[in-house]
């Protein structure tokens, strides 16, 4: 028997964005569960073929937002992307296939920016693909929220990510979760992906935020309620 899938899409002000997203699962072989904000468009995106579910996000950031999200879904599988990104053709299938084996608790992918410039292009490439496929092996398992999914069962037993984390809280799952279970990383179920934050911060800037993250938070094991969380 199939697995049903779920996809949670946190939006926020992000409606024509948002609408761009749904396209993509307009059609798509799942649930789809958009948590939304006051917005006036992002209110509007949501009267699209493609959604099933409607939660209004209740403003205790990102995390919650996926939680809220993920607490309404049905399904199985619980896939999560954003409302900046667009997935592929066969994105739900591909990350589901991956479920019929017992063991597997968690899917990730890469990104590729929806900008077209050749340094977004190469830096995507280094920073959300390379930097991946490196890391995971020495055990720094990350699933990015714009590509990623979780078996229901494990994410609910495990209570999904932690709210009081305003910044790499989907690491923190992820890393959390690494002993329950096979982990996967699937270059087939690249997205496209906006390249706004790197833009607006720098990459490097960006990178070294997220550097001094993983050494604070996991090699120094230092909580993530510390102040470098908190001012994120």
């Amino acid at each position: 028997m199939a697995l049903a899938v779920s996809v949670v899409v946190p939006a926020y002000a992000d409606g024509e964005r948002l609408s761009i997203c749904l396209d993509s699962l307009d059609g798509q072989d799942a649930e789809v569960v958009v948590v939304a904000g006051t917005d006036a468009d992002a209110t509007a995106a949501v009267d699209h073929d493609a959604v099933d579910v409607v939660v209004r996000d209740d403003g205790g950031g990102a995390g919650a937002a996926r939680n809220r999200g993920a607490a309404a879904a049905s399904g199985d599988v619980l896939c999560f992307t954003d409302a900046d990104t667009v997935v592929p053709d066969g994105w739900v299938a591909a990350h589901a296939r991956h479920y019929e084996d017992g063991g597997v608790v968690g899917v990730g992918g890469p990104a590729r920016p929806l900008e077209d410039s050749a340094s977004d292009r190469v830096l995507f490439k280094l920073l959300s693909d390379y930097w991946y496929r490196v890391s995971w092996p020495v055990g720094f398992v990350q699933l990015p929220t714009f590509n990623c999914s979780y078996r229901a069962s494990t994410f609910h037993a495990n209570a999904g990510f932690d709210e009081a984390i305003p910044f790499m809280e989907d690491t923190e799952l992820s890393m959390r979760l690494r002993d329950a279970g096979e982990f996967v990383y699937d270059t087939e179920t690249e997205v496209r992906t906006s390249a706004r934050r790197e833009q607006d911060e720098g990459y490097l800037s960006l990178f070294a935020t997220y550097a001094k993250g993983y050494l604070d938070y996991y090699v120094l094991d230092r909580s993530p309620d510390e102040s470098y969380f908190e001012s994120r």
